[in-house]
């Protein structure tokens, strides 16, 4: 029993590694822009389909380390043109419904333009490490889930470093706490819009390309992650990015182990009443708002 405790907890570090990932990229746009992207998730979904093109051009393990440059890449530019064409006319609106009915409706075209294009039968980005075991004492996992994890805890570091290191991302963090402020600071504030949302999408598509590596890459498949994205987001505290790391964390290894010991058939609403529980006693989340997320 004890092993396979530990066993469940591992899977669920894995899987959230991944939603922290999505997560991030979501509470970064918010924190900075207060733009509720409801196309995050398929955003994600490009990425896995950047992956699936790229290994077949170049496998192996070379194959999936450079499908996550070229994912993250690629899924960065679409962020830039989507926030510049798109986002950036509507920011000026006195109300956010605009921008929340061209989330939702992006959200629905990617969704349908990916159906189009890829076809609706679910693929999967090849495992350099052919499901190749790793035996612990109590409990066991393929290489290519730790690869992952590895891969979802070095991003998160680098961002780290990125936003506390750098006088970028020291403006960054500035604009997040008043634009206005940062203005008079001499900080280019279309600038740091820009690049937050490509880095939030770039994030996304890495996230996209190790939860397809996981599960399995579908046109819908950004479905789920941009609901779990937002359940991360108002676990930890909306805008906080440390909030939104251990959100994902624990919104992995609850749904684990409440699939493994409740039912599998509810293992995603536990997340989500975990959520709900969350606010009814702390509304502003277990780390804050994001008046608070660099704190």
């Amino acid at each position: 029993m004890e092993s396979l405790f530990l066993q469940q907890v591992l899977n669920g570090l894995i899987v959230g590694s991944v939603y922290c990932l999505i997560a991030i990229g979501l509470t970064m746009i918010f924190g900075v822009m207060r733009i509720s992207n409801f196309a995050h998730g398929d955003f994600s979904m490009l990425g896995a389909y950047f992956a699936i093109y790229f290994v077949l051009f170049l496998s192996g393990w070379a194959g999936w380390v450079g499908s996550l440059v070229v994912a993250a890449v690629g899924v960065g530019l679409i962020g830039f043109f989507v926030e510049r064409f798109l986002f950036r006319p509507l920011l000026t609106r006195w109300t956010d419904i605009d921008i929340i009915m061209l989330s939702i409706g992006l959200f629905i075209l990617l969704e349908n333009g990916a159906r189009l294009f890829f076809g609706a039968t679910p693929e999967m980005i090849p495992d350099p490490f052919q499901s190749k075991t790793i035996n612990f004492l109590l409990f066991s996992t393929s290489e290519i889930r730790l690869i992952c994890l590895l891969f979802s805890c070095i991003a998160i570091f680098l961002l780290q470093l990125f936003l506390t290191k750098t006088k970028t991302g020291v403006a960054i963090r500035a604009t997040s706490q008043n634009r206005n402020a940062a203005a008079l600071m001499g900080i280019n504030i279309s600038f740091i819009y820009s690049l937050t949302f490509v880095v939030g999408s770039a994030l996304a598509g890495l996230g996209g390309v190790l939860y397809g590596t996981i599960f399995a890459v579908f046109p819908m498949m950004g479905a789920m992650p941009t609901l779990k994205a937002f359940a991360v987001t108002i676990l930890g505290g909306m805008g906080n990015i440390r909030g939104a790391v251990f959100g994902g964390f624990i919104l992995g290894v609850a749904e684990t182990l409440g699939g493994n010991y409740v039912s599998m058939q509810y293992k995603n609403a536990i997340g989500f009443v975990i959520v709900i529980l969350v606010l009814l006693v702390i509304p502003q989340g277990l780390f804050g708002g994001w008046e608070k997320k660099w704190g």
